[in-house]
């Protein structure tokens, strides 16, 4: 790893308010399922997706997007009269192509809040884990800036499969040349499986949505807050001083 980053962990809202106030490069990890949602439904053509903290600014926002779609959950359930849930299996398809998705979570976009514009933070699970990994040591490199990995959490307080991603994340950015941490899908997959929103998963029907999400590297793009709204990085971007 280069001497001119250093990479730290925290988890919750509190962290990253810090994170946000010492202007680091942060990635925010919510890896069961926001963050996988997210990366999914860019990845599939989503124009933006804009998260919001409750369900009722959620309603409230899409009259601003009259080509948008609702999304989201509570207790993992889509919230009633909303277009999608929080299945990042739900946004492989051509239907949102082009429109942009009011988000609202229980646990990611509550921990987000309303960073201002000048947050340089960035989405991470181990569906983009390599991906990300390169753009955040990038943008540190560029700005010369610490990088904070942030585990979203939960309304428990730590969420052991966002801590277990973000381990494995932070081996990529400062190893990004060397082996990964795990051995393959299963290896992951069965440690989500174990976690508490595993088994909260499993419990209402969306198993299948952890093996979805333990794929490493199925996309090669990373989510970046921009205008209040995540879209793809670009390095063409200008990025915050």
């Amino acid at each position: 790893m280069s001497d001119s980053i250093s990479v730290n962990h925290s988890s919750g809202p509190e962290a990253l308010a810090e994170a946000v106030t010492q202007n680091h490069v942060i990635v925010l990890v919510d890896v069961l399922r926001a963050s996988s949602t997210i990366i999914t439904a860019l990845a599939n053509g989503a124009s933006k997706i804009i998260p919001v903290p409750t369900v009722e600014e959620a309603r409230e926002r899409i009259y601003h997007y009259p080509n948008g779609f609702l999304a989201g959950e509570r207790a993992a359930h889509p919230p009633a009269g909303f277009d999608y849930g929080n299945s990042p299996r739900s946004f492989l398809t051509t239907r949102i192509k082009g429109h942009p998705i009011i988000l609202t979570t229980s646990n990611f976009t509550r921990t987000l809040g309303k960073p201002p514009d000048t947050a340089t933070i960035l989405v991470g699970a181990f569906l983009n884990i390599d991906h990300v990994a390169k753009t955040a040591r990038y943008l540190s490199e560029k700005t010369a800036q610490p990088i904070s990995v942030i585990s979203a959490g939960s309304l428990h307080g730590v969420s052991t499969e966002d801590d277990f991603t973000s381990y494995h994340l932070i081996i990529r950015i400062e190893d990004p040349e060397g082996p990964p941490g795990y051995a393959d899908i299963g290896d992951l997959s069965r440690e989500l499986l174990v976690s508490r929103h595993g088994s909260l998963l499993v419990q209402t029907g969306y198993e299948d949505d952890i093996y979805f999400c333990a794929q490493p590297n199925r996309y090669n793009l990373t989510p970046i807050l921009r205008d209040g709204g995540f879209v793809p990085f670009s390095s063409e971007m200008k990025i915050p001083e």
